[in-house]
C-alpha cells in the first residue's frame, strides 16, 4: 500500500501509466484511508494496511490479486472524471476476465450496502459482477491531475471472510474459480490477460520486477 503510494506522489501528468500486481502471503486485512480513523486498528484479528485510496475494509489471502494503477485524469483511455475513468477501467478489466471465459458484467448503479459492512458487501457503480454477485472491488484517490486506482479480484472466497464479517457469508461476493466445471486461473492467468486487455487500448507499460 506505501509503494502504490509513493508511486501516486511521484507520477507527473504526461508520463505512461503505471500498472502494478501483487498480492498477500497470509491473510490481512486493508482498510480505506477514512474507514481506518473509524475503527479501532488495535481490536482487528489480523494484520492490516491502510490504502491511500478509499472504500471498505477487504481481507486479502491466497484467493485474490491486487492491482494498481496510477495515470493521468487526462488520460483518453483511463482518465476522466471519476465515474468515468472508474467504468473505463472496469470494462478492461471485463474484457480480460471475458477472454478468460468468465462473463462478468458491469454493474449499472450501486446498491444499497450497509455502511459498517466490508468492500464486497454490495456492487457500486461499474463494478464488475459474475452470475450477480460481486467479484472485484476497487477506489480512487486523487490529486491534482493524477490519479491511483486500487483494486483486487476474487479467485475464491476464503472461509474466514464469514469468520470476520457478520454478513460474510450471505454477502454478493464471488470468486473466478467458485464454478467447479470451469478450469481454474491463477495469478498469473489474471496478470497476462489484464496486461494484454490494457495494451489493447494502446498504452504500452514497461515491464519490471519491484522489489518492496
Amino acid at each position: 500500500m506505501a509503494y502504490d503510494g509513493e508511486l501516486f506522489k511521484r507520477f507527473r501528468q504526461g508520463h505512461p501509466p503505471i500498472l502494478r500486481f501483487f498480492y498477500f502471503e497470509r491473510p490481512t486485512l486493508t482498510l480505506g484511508r477514512l474507514e481506518a480513523r473509524r475503527i479501532d486498528l488495535s481490536r482487528l484479528p489480523f494484520p492490516y494496511e491502510i490504502r491511500p485510496t478509499g472504500g471498505r475494509a477487504v481481507l486479502h489471502g491466497e484467493g485474490d490479486l491486487c492491482y494498481s494503477l496510477v495515470a493521468s485524469t487526462g488520460d483518453a483511455r483511463v482518465g476522466g472524471e471519476l465515474l468515468e475513468s472508474y467504468r473505463k477501467i472496469s470494462e478492461i478489466l471485463a474484457a480480460a476476465l471475458q477472454g478468460l471465459g468468465r462473463e462478468v458484467l458491469l454493474s449499472a448503479e450501486k446498491h444499497p450496502g450497509q455502511e459498517a459492512g466490508h468492500c464486497f458487501s454490495s456492487p457500486s457503480f461499474a463494478e464488475l459482477t459474475l452470475r450477480g454477485q460481486k467479484v472485484a472491488g476497487g477506489a480512487q484517490a486523487r490529486e491534482g491531475n493524477v490519479f491511483l486506482q486500487q483494486g483486487v479480484l476474487l479467485l475464491s472466497v476464503a472461509p474466514d471472510w464469514g469468520k470476520l464479517f457478520p454478513d460474510g457469508h450471505s454477502a454478493p461476493m464471488i470468486g473466478l474459480n467458485d464454478d467447479p466445471t470451469q478450469t481454474p486461473l491463477g495469478r498469473m492467468d489474471l496478470e497476462g490477460a489484464i496486461m494484454g486487455a490494457f495494451e489493447a487500448t494502446g498504452i504500452n507499460f514497461e515491464k519490471t520486477e519491484a522489489a518492496v
